[in-house]
């Protein structure tokens, strides 16, 4: 498990990419019976939730690879969740899952909009 300085580091480097990319920060961290959102964020008209995934190295996987279908769909009903507790409408509304991948060695962040 991720130390809990390390993930909110690599969550502050990625929410200051976003906004330097003109995305809104709405939520930090939301969490449910169904899981974890780390980043809830606006770009114009979409919700964009986003997954940070961080690695000191990527020795045996990359930051990407980490993403398993499992975890899309954990963060797919947690999004739902997050939409139905603010009286928004999934179906009338516009949302995308961004990945933002951080790797200590080599430095690396990687952002991957609408990655699933």
């Amino acid at each position: 498990m991720l130390p809990k300085t390390s993930g909110n580091q690599a969550e502050d480097k990625a929410l200051a990419h976003l906004q330097s990319a003109a995305l809104k920060l709405v939520e930090r961290n939301f969490s449910c019976q169904l899981g974890e959102i780390d980043l809830i964020m606006r770009d114009g008209e979409h919700w964009v939730f986003v997954e940070v995934k961080y690695r000191s190295n990527e020795d045996f996987a990359t930051v990407v690879e980490q993403i398993t279908p499992a975890q899309c769909q954990r963060i797919r009903r947690c999004a739902q969740f997050y939409l139905l507790s603010h009286n928004l409408d999934e179906h009338q509304t516009l949302m995308r899952f961004d990945v933002v991948a951080i790797c200590q060695q080599p430095a690396q962040l990687h952002w991957l909009p609408d990655a699933f």
